[in-house]
């Protein structure tokens, strides 16, 4: 009969050997031996002897149970161990073979000195990224704050910069999350970064050129009197007076022509509009040379300088919108104009 045999008949008569001894009934029992020519008795009691038998069950059950819990653990170890083995092998021929264009084949007979030359390798690579992102924190938190105080000469209020990127081209700046779920950029780095891009986009998207070339502000953005009530009044653009004999206007940025028409107030007016919920007007115009749906770019012609509507003489009345809003069309094109030239400098 083979070991297996045996052990399993044993288990399988364990319970029935452990139930006859837990509940049988022990009666007492006396131990005789001679010593000295003198007979000695020993009482063994059935209390002690139930006592002693249900105490050895309990000790074998328990260590049977230990046995068994060790053996699990032991056969899991092994198999987590053997899976782990399995993964790292993946691993590490994945790398290779990616990297020096082997085959399965070919990796299937890696070294493990191999292995451990390219883990050193990945590890090195990868401390070499973190040492450099390490020190783009400091360059890129600088950078912000510059951001930030152009953003704030710019006037535009967070409303308005809200505004611009909810109409950013690709839907918004959900591009950040390949900033914010990298493992290498986290937690502060990774804020400082998605708010570098936001800033960076909203200031790309404002116009950055005059609609004339050489020029004077007859009258600024925001409270005034009106030039015919004499009342305080709203000024939601800047009056131009043009200083040379070139009365073309020109648009602030690349855009489409969404309105070409002779207004009430405004007269001779035409509206383009740019990318991000962007628009600028220009108005009193003498004549229009563009008409809806043209395509304009900064080198074309909106139309000349004029006097038309309700106007105080020539000039030209230039308005920028962000959705709606009126912003200050110096503010806006100076930040615009600095924002290039630094950016220029960089390069």
């Amino acid at each position: 009969m083979s070991f297996t045999s045996t052990l399993w008949m044993w288990l399988k008569s364990m319970p029935q050997m452990v139930a006859m001894g837990w509940t049988r009934e022990y009666q007492d029992a006396r131990i005789i031996w001679e010593q000295n020519a003198e007979l000695r008795y020993f009482n063994f009691s059935g209390a002690l002897q139930r006592m002693l038998v249900r105490g050895l069950i309990v000790f074998s059950l328990s260590m049977l149970g230990f046995i068994l819990v060790l053996t699990a653990l032991s056969l899991d170890l092994y198999w987590g161990r053997a899976r782990l083995e399995q993964s790292h092998q993946a691993v590490f021929r994945a790398l290779i073979s990616s990297s020096s264009g082997l085959d399965d084949s070919d990796t299937a007979n890696i070294s493990e000195d191999q292995m451990l030359t390219l883990a050193q390798t990945i590890r090195d690579r990868d401390m070499s990224i973190r040492r450099f992102v390490d020190t783009s924190k400091v360059a890129v938190s600088q950078e912000n704050e510059g951001l930030k105080n152009q953003l704030d000469a710019s006037g535009l209020t967070e409303k308005v910069i809200n505004i611009i990127q909810r109409n950013a081209p690709s839907g918004g700046f959900t591009s950040n999350n390949d900033i914010k779920n990298n493992p290498l950029l986290r937690g502060k780095v990774a804020d400082d970064m998605a708010s570098n891009r936001e800033m960076r986009e909203v200031l790309a998207a404002l116009p950055s050129k005059m609609p004339v070339t050489n020029f004077t502000v007859s009258s600024d953005f925001g409270i005034r009197k009106h030039p015919f009530t004499n009342q305080p009044h709203f000024h939601t653009g800047v009056d131009l007076i043009n200083e040379d004999k070139d009365d073309r206007v020109y648009p602030v940025k690349p855009g489409v022509v969404v309105l070409s028409q002779v207004h009430s107030t405004y007269g001779k007016t035409v509206v383009v509009r740019h990318s991000n919920g962007i628009e600028s007007l220009y108005a009193h115009l003498a004549s229009i040379s563009v008409q809806v749906g043209d395509n304009v770019g900064n080198e074309s012609v909106l139309g000349l300088i004029g006097n038309t509507g309700v106007s105080t003489g020539k000039h030209l009345h230039l308005e920028i919108l962000v959705g709606g809003y009126p912003v200050n069309p110096q503010k806006v094109i100076r930040t615009a104009q600095y924002v290039q030239e630094v950016q220029n400098q960089k390069q």
